[in-house]
């Protein structure tokens, strides 16, 4: 067995460790202060990965969208491009560091992360070296179904949104839709689980355009949970037919594979990874957005051009385009001949996509093996 130091962002690890390891992880606090990292007090470092000193033996580092300054073998686990930030100072010396012999892997985590991987990398004279280094293993997660739910013709429709930021990932979308299907008397029913923040780096400036659309929180049709704990967000997607994500910017959608782990297909839009997740008619349905060549929304706007009302009327036309998506995706659903049918085969389809590309077992192998491989020397 070996000993792994977890270092980088924490919230990334979660997903992208093995879940039932043989091996020991250690973690450590960021250096030097814990609750304050050396991001905070060197500018533009936020790409290093620095921890506190041990006396505990190591034998693999396994970094998360960090970099680290080691002799010891290491490999990472990233989510856009490597190093993040092209502007740091640090960058050059970073990049330097992943062609080092002791970076023995680079994992992207979709075939997005890659994407965003080779075009900062373009034209780099390192890219090939890199790109030999790299797989792409997907966030793994528990499968909690083993059966495809069931749905009955003429049933109210149980649609639930997960996300604490709010706009971007598509809260304002999910109570525009509600407000057309309640004025459409639709057996639609809309469950909301969010704290309601505003402060994304898609969301417009000024809060007070969102207050007309919080108003929606108390229409008939929509039942809002505000912040709840985990275990009983995975009861609610469960009971659930359809999980709708139609976010503006997401770099995964974690909450889209804990739905399908319960057999919950979902509805999303057709940014970044996401329709590496969602195969249209298979395990969901896909919202359209206009994109660059990076699969980033196209009109998303940035700096002072968020304060704008140029940007507003960008977002205001935005959601309501994706609500009137989702609402034709339902109705065509509601007026199928074999409602039933369709939707068990949705649900059968999201636990296959589970079992394929998210299975937390295969994943424990997978890492498990690595690391021993690593501690051994055998990829050095």
């Amino acid at each position: 067995m070996a000993t792994v130091l977890i270092a980088g962002n924490v919230h990334l690890t979660y997903p992208n460790l093995p879940r039932q390891s043989q091996h020991t992880f250690l973690r450590l606090k960021a250096f030097p202060f814990g609750r304050y990292p050396l991001r905070n007090i060197l500018p533009r470092s936020g790409d290093l990965a620095a921890w506190q000193p041990t006396f505990n033996s190591h034998q693999v580092i396994h970094c998360f969208n960090q970099i680290p300054l080691t002799r010891q073998p290491w490999l990472i686990t990233f989510e856009q491009a490597l190093p993040y930030d092209r502007e740091s100072w640090l960058t050059p010396l970073l990049t330097q560091r992943l062609a080092a012999d002791n970076c023995v892997k680079l994992i992207a985590i979709s075939d997005y992360a890659k994407l965003k991987l080779v075009q900062a990398l373009k034209n780099h004279r390192l890219q090939k070296k890199l790109l030999k280094k790299l797989d792409i293993v997907h966030p793994n997660f528990q499968i909690r179904a083993d059966r495809a739910k069931r749905y009955r013709n003429g049933e109210p429709l149980n649609l639930i949104f997960v996300g604490n930021q709010f706009a971007r990932k598509g809260g304002i979308v999910a109570l525009r839709l509600a407000k057309k299907a309640n004025e459409l008397k639709l057996p639609i029913v809309v469950h909301i689980i969010s704290k309601l923040s505003f402060d994304s780096p898609t969301d417009h400036l000024d809060p007070s355009n969102y207050q007309p659309d919080l108003e929606l929180l108390n229409l008939p049709n929509v039942v809002f949970h505000q912040q709840i704990p985990n275990s009983k967000v995975l009861e609610l997607l469960a009971e659930s037919h359809f999980q709708l994500m139609a976010t503006l910017h997401d770099t995964y959608g974690y909450s889209v594979i804990e739905g399908f782990s319960v057999g919950t297909p979902a509805i999303t839009t057709n940014v970044c990874a996401l329709p590496e997740l969602i195969h249209p008619s298979d395990n969901g349905y896909l919202l359209y957005l206009e994109l660059d060549e990076s699969r980033q929304w196209k009109k998303w706007m940035h700096g002072s051009m968020r304060q704008t009302d140029e940007y507003w009327q960008v977002l205001d036309s935005t959601f309501n385009n994706l609500a009137d998506q989702a609402l034709v995706k339902l109705q065509e659903f509601f007026n199928h001949a074999n409602s039933s049918l369709i939707y068990e085969q949705l649900s059968e389809g999201a636990l296959t996509h589970m079992k394929a590309l998210h299975d937390a077992e295969k994943a424990n192998q997978w890492f498990d093996q690595l690391y021993i491989d690593i501690a051994q020397k055998k990829h050095l």
